[in-house]
């Protein structure tokens, strides 16, 4: 079975990526999904240095795998809207940033994670 192996605080967190992604089969997630894009139908970050450009994704700020949170996968103050480029941006920048602090900090509220 696959797994990812993520750091966090010098400690090592083996997360089941089958586990975390039947989140996104649930009913509960696909509702906070629409609800979400129906909300912020622009990209956050875009819309933040004066682009428009639609959000076709939605982002955990602070990803819920890393601590095997679950109340952050629904947790609607944890979820931006993004367009696919900022996306893969955001997830770029968690890779370069690394997982063990969680975050990256350009972003609309300093100091809130991953963003």
């Amino acid at each position: 079975m696959p797994t990812i192996k993520l750091v966090k605080s010098h400690r090592q967190v083996t997360v089941n990526k089958k586990e975390y992604q039947k989140v996104y089969n649930t009913r509960r997630w696909k509702d906070l999904r629409a609800r979400k894009i129906a909300d912020n139908p622009v990209c956050e970050e875009c819309e933040r240095i004066g682009r428009t450009t639609p959000a076709k994704e939605i982002h955990h700020i602070k990803p819920f795998e890393i601590d095997n949170d679950l109340s952050l996968a629904y947790d609607y103050d944890n979820l931006i809207s993004l367009c696919v480029e900022c996306h893969k941006q955001a997830h770029e920048k968690l890779r370069m940033v690394g997982a063990a602090s969680g975050r990256y900090s350009p972003g609309i509220k300093e100091g809130i994670e991953y963003r």
